[in-house]
């Protein structure tokens, strides 16, 4: 906690460390779930990042999937915030982060990956938000995505959460799930995250909030998210368009579905086209003869 300036926060500065004294907007109390798997070279940032929001009611709940870097050695360090922490062999991101809610006790929920974190004042924000608009489920901030070492990259507006403006989400119409809180209430209604999504997991819990609640989008930035080439959602992309049909199909979006359709035939057609193309090819009848393939 002592300099998050000399470890290249974008968005910090050393002014806008610790706690205050200011009055909170509300008592309520926000429960943050971090799932992790080998991020030992950037939980530290996401720690900090809460203990530094100037709030003294939260809990932190690290779900690791048994790291083998020093993942642990860093979360030792901040053992003290920690209200539940466990590391073991799990089945994947959205089963992690069902059972850290499980954990959870407060009356707004978040999970945060651990190679983002939240930028100062976040929480007053979301408390704020809540408090000023009774009877709403969903805080949407807007954020901004940086570079592994936090250069700019981009800034992603906060979009209320309803079912037209997420499904313009191939319109550069998305919505970053760092950036949103939700009630208890509407977690529990939802029944969590889907266990078969690895990557669009929030994009259908997303969807099923939109006709469960009520969202407010504010223009404050509240968190950054980072994108390189190891990052899941990088690393992962091939699998999109398979979930991304799935979560159409399941929230019953069929125009969305019918496109996602069309463009992996138009894919399949085009691998065939090169198959056969290869079938015929000088090489292919070079490798036949010389017994390299059959």
């Amino acid at each position: 906690m002592d300099d998050i300036r000399s470890k290249n926060m974008y968005g910090w500065n050393n002014d806008q460390l610790g706690p205050t004294d200011e009055k909170q907007p509300s008592n309520q109390k926000i429960s943050i779930v971090v799932p992790t798997l080998n991020h030992g070279d950037t939980i530290e940032h996401t720690l900090l990042s809460i203990i530094n929001q100037g709030d003294q009611n939260y809990e932190i709940i690290i779900m690791d999937g048994g790291s083998s870097d020093n993942t642990k050695d860093i979360i030792d360090k901040y053992r003290d915030y920690i209200t539940y922490f466990e590391s073991r062999k799990d089945n994947g991101q959205s089963d992690a982060i069902n059972r850290g809610f499980g954990f959870a006790d407060g009356d707004i929920y978040a999970w945060i990956n651990s190679d983002d974190y939240y930028l100062p004042n976040a929480f007053r924000l979301v408390k704020k938000t809540f408090s000023e608009n009774k009877g709403i489920d969903i805080v949407v901030g807007s954020g901004d995505v940086v570079t592994k070492d936090c250069q700019f990259l981009k800034h992603i507006k906060g979009l209320e959460m309803k079912r037209d403006n997420l499904l313009g989400w191939h319109n550069d119409q998305w919505i970053m799930q760092q950036c949103c809180f939700w009630t208890a209430e509407i977690w529990k209604k939802s029944g969590g995250v889907d266990e078969d999504l690895h990557l669009l997991m929030d994009y259908d819990l997303w969807l099923r909030f939109s006709s469960l609640g009520r969202s407010k989008a504010i223009e404050d930035r509240i968190a950054i998210m980072r994108f390189y080439k190891e990052a899941k959602t990088v690393a992962l992309r091939s699998r999109m368009k398979e979930e991304e049909a799935y979560v159409y199909a399941k929230n019953r979006a069929f125009p969305e579905l019918r496109t996602i359709v069309k463009e992996l035939s138009l894919r399949n057609e085009e691998l065939t086209s090169i198959v056969v193309k290869y079938e015929g090819s000088l090489i292919n009848k070079m490798l036949r003869k010389i017994g390299v393939i059959k």
